[in-house]
């Protein structure tokens, strides 16, 4: 009888979940604040930390959370594990959890250590891109332009060679939160257009995709390297060839 009991019993199995939390507060889905819940241990990575605050996480999962920087998730990935091996761990990131590679190695890691992970995936850049009327499988690699620039030639060889091939190219500017740094789309433009890029391209640049504040401009390069948008984070894109649906809707932010 005892061990018909026991056989019955649950196993408790700690993991590590991995949550994509959105772009702006309403995007964290009901999975991802039940999931938040069952942890004892809660880790939101600030790099990005643009959209969605600790304090409102904290509001709407009852939880402590801790804020840390991408480079203590680089460094002390074996204690994150540890901890994931004894309880349950979730790590928060905005946008989606896999978009980076940092979090990528984690749990590849992870794994490779036995522990047991669950992804709740979350809205990303990389979706919400599509507010522009561009369609997703248009577009090419992705390029990153980082503050110092001065030598790099890599994000425009990117773009140059998605032009080539007929694709979009999705542009990140790079960011930093805690220094309030953020590259704007200007400077991207001018990054782009000192290394070749034609000043008649035709390119859109946004600002907060995926929230309420969300800001599109769309025209020739040397129209739009003139334009401050207000808000961070920015992107740029430069457009390929285009179908005639995606012609009309971009219409409708064109300066």
């Amino acid at each position: 009888m005892q061990q018909a009991k026991q056989s019955r019993r649950v196993r408790n199995i700690s993991k590590l979940f991995l949550i994509g939390i959105g772009l702006d507060k309403g995007d964290i889905s009901l999975k991802a604040v039940e999931a938040i819940k069952k942890c004892k241990k809660i880790y939101l990575e600030s790099y990005t930390s643009v959209g969605i605050s600790k304090k409102y996480l904290q509001e709407i999962s009852g939880k402590e959370i801790e804020s840390e920087p991408r480079s203590f998730f680089e460094g002390k990935s074996q204690l994150i594990i540890k901890e994931a091996k004894s309880k349950n761990v979730a790590l928060l990131i905005q946008g989606d959890c896999l978009s980076a590679t940092t979090h990528i190695s984690l749990l590849q890691e992870a794994s490779d250590k036995g522990v047991v992970i669950e992804v709740i995936h979350g809205i990303s850049i990389f979706t919400a891109i599509s507010e522009t009327g561009l369609s997703l499988y248009n577009f090419g690699k992705t390029a990153s332009i980082p503050f110092e620039n001065e030598n790099v030639k890599t994000p425009y060889g990117v773009v140059k060679n998605n032009l080539e091939n007929g694709m979009h190219s999705l542009i990140l500017l790079d960011l930093n939160p805690q220094e309030k740094r953020f590259l704007s789309s200007k400077e991207g433009l001018a990054y782009l257009l000192k290394n070749g890029l034609d000043k008649n391209a035709k390119a859109v640049i946004c600002s907060r995709l995926g929230t309420k504040r969300r800001d599109i401009k769309f025209g020739k390069v040397e129209e739009l390297v003139k334009i401050d948008l207000r808000h961070y984070p920015q992107c740029i894109i430069l457009i390929g060839n285009t179908h005639f649906v995606e012609e009309d809707y971009l219409n409708k932010f064109k300066v």
